[in-house]
């Protein structure tokens, strides 16, 4: 598999995400809702490397992508003045992804699913509640509950599904890349977590600790095709463009 199949299947899923989450309203008044790819590829790891992929994990997949949308939207709301109509527009949109995630989990049906989701979506938002409103406490503490904001989720999906030797990578290589976004002052992060008083030694040795950490996980990884590892490197490092 080459990088263009790659960014096909990227692609494709989020398009499937996308026609799932469409609203023309909200299209109108705010824009498309932009997709993550590098959580888009974490999730999709697993079929790419050549695992089964039914249609059921399709469906659980696409509500996956409808979680994050809501996650997103609801972090461009400004939590200090949230009265405005587009903010308002923008909770009510991630609320219907929302929605939508719970409506695409019980066509399956799959109740362990929809539990065990349910329960990640608000230890996440819990746990993002803890980070913009107290002061930090210790690196691994923080380490670990970005890894859980920017990875619970698929890691639960591959949990469902058997696929937990994915785990690892994902939750490391998700985690890194939000440090790095953070590290470089990104629009998107800094919107939302500017004032929570992260100090950038604390980045930066987050940084270091998720870095050598995934440098183990993908040297035990022989299940990976060594062009996975590759794009592996790839996305964890979006920012700088160097391998690890």
């Amino acid at each position: 598999m080459d990088r263009q199949t790659i960014n096909r299947y990227i692609q494709n899923y989020i398009s499937e995400v996308e026609r799932s989450i469409q609203e023309p309203i909200l299209n109108r008044d705010l824009g498309k809702m932009p997709l993550d790819e590098a959580k888009a590829f974490f999730l999709l790891l697993p079929m790419l490397n050549n695992e089964e992929w039914t249609s059921e994990m399709n469906i659980s997949a696409i509500a996956v992508g409808a979680v994050h949308a809501a996650f997103d939207m609801h972090d461009r709301v400004d939590i200090l003045d949230a009265t405005s109509k587009e903010q308002q527009l923008m909770v009510l949109s991630g609320d219907h992804f929302s929605g939508i995630h719970y409506r695409l989990l019980s066509s399956l049906p799959d109740f362990q699913l929809i539990t065990s989701m349910s329960e990640m979506i608000g230890h996440i938002n819990e746990t993002k509640t803890n980070l913009l409103m107290e002061d930090n406490d210790g690196i691994e503490l923080l380490i670990d509950s970005m890894i859980s904001i920017e990875s619970g989720c698929i890691v639960e999906f591959q949990n469902r599904y058997g696929l937990t030797r994915y785990s690892e990578i994902a939750e490391t290589a998700l985690g890194l890349i939000w440090f790095f976004k953070k590290l470089m002052k990104d629009p998107a992060v800094e919107q939302v977590w500017a004032g929570n008083r992260i100090k950038k030694t604390a980045v930066e040795d987050a940084i270091s600790i998720l870095t050598s950490r995934l440098q183990n996980h993908l040297a035990e990884a022989g299940f990976l095709t060594p062009f996975l590892r590759q794009e592996i490197h790839r996305f964890a490092t979006p920012l700088l463009g160097k391998p690890i």
